[in-house]
C-alpha cells in the first residue's frame, strides 16, 4: 500500500498550525472543499465528481473528460474549461501554493467544471474508471535531466499502458516541454507504442502552425521574458485494439 499524507486538519490541527506558520498554503488548501481535494481518496473524489456533474452539467453528461497532470496555478486548465464548458476538467498538482492560487482563480470566475486534486499523475487509475478519459494534458513536467533520475519521468511504458486502459477510443494526449531531449525520447516512446499514434509534432511550437491555437501556460509566459526557447509539442491519439 502506498503512502498517503495525513489529513492534519482533522487528525492533528496543532501540527497543521505550526506548519502553516512557515507555509500558510498548507492550511489554505482546505478552504475550497467543493473544488479542491487536499487528501483525495477514491471515495471523496467520486462523491465530489458525481455532485459536480449532477449540479452543473446534468445527469446526461454529454461532454469529454480532460486530465491535466501538473496543472500549476491553472492558467491553461482554466482557459480550456472556459472554452469547453460542456466538458469536465480534473487538475493534478502537488504544490500547495499553486493549488491555492488555482482554486482562488477558479472560484472567483465561478467555473463549475473543474476539480483539483493534490495528487501524483501516476495514480490516476485510483480515481478514474477504464475507458473514461478523453484528453490528457501534460505541460512542462519535471524532465529529471540526469540519466540516473530519468526513471522518475511521468512518461514511461507503464504510464502508457495505464493510459491505454483509461482512455476512450481515440482519446488524445497533448504534451509540451522546453526540454528537447525529454521531448524526443517521449515522442519515440509514444511512436513505438502500438496503442498510440502521433498526429501533430513540432520541435518549435511558437514558430509552428500550431501556435495559433496554443494556450500558453504560466511557464510559457515566463519563457517570453527569456528569449522564447524552443518548445516541443505533440498531440497523439489512442488507438483502440
Amino acid at each position: 500500500m502506498r503512502y498517503r499524507p495525513k489529513n492534519l486538519r482533522d487528525e492533528n490541527p496543532e501540527v497543521l498550525n505550526q506548519l502553516a506558520k512557515y507555509n500558510p498554503y498548507i492550511a489554505r488548501v482546505y478552504d475550497y472543499p467543493e473544488l479542491l481535494l487536499p487528501h483525495p481518496t477514491t471515495e471523496n473524489f467520486q462523491e465530489l465528481w458525481a455532485r459536480k456533474i449532477k449540479d452543473n452539467l446534468g445527469d446526461a453528461f454529454p461532454g469529454k473528460v480532460h486530465i491535466e497532470i501538473g496543472c500549476g496555478s491553472s492558467r491553461y486548465l482554466i482557459k480550456w474549461a472556459l472554452e469547453n464548458s460542456q466538458d469536465f476538467f480534473i487538475g493534478f498538482e502537488l504544490r500547495y501554493k499553486r493549488l491555492v492560487l488555482a482554486a482562488k482563480k477558479i472560484q472567483k470566475q465561478n467555473i463549475q467544471n473543474i476539480i483539483l486534486l493534490r495528487e501524483r499523475g501516476e495514480f490516476l487509475e485510483e480515481y478514474l474508471t477504464h475507458n473514461s478519459i478523453d484528453c490528457l494534458h501534460i505541460n512542462f513536467p519535471d524532465p529529471w535531466s540526469k540519466k540516473g533520475r530519468r526513471k522518475h519521468r511521468i512518461f514511461n511504458l507503464d504510464f502508457l499502458k495505464m493510459m491505454h486502459r483509461l482512455f476512450v477510443p481515440f482519446g488524445e494526449i497533448f504534451f509540451k516541454t522546453d526540454h528537447l531531449e525529454y521531448f524526443q525520447s517521449t515522442a519515440e516512446l509514444i511512436g513505438n507504442s502500438r496503442n498510440f499514434q502521433i498526429v501533430d509534432f513540432t520541435s518549435d511550437l511558437h514558430q509552428s502552425p500550431f501556435a495559433e491555437h496554443n494556450i500558453k501556460t504560466e511557464f510559457e509566459l515566463l519563457f517570453q521574458s527569456k528569449g522564447n526557447p524552443p518548445i516541443g509539442f505533440l498531440r497523439a491519439k489512442h488507438i483502440p485494439e
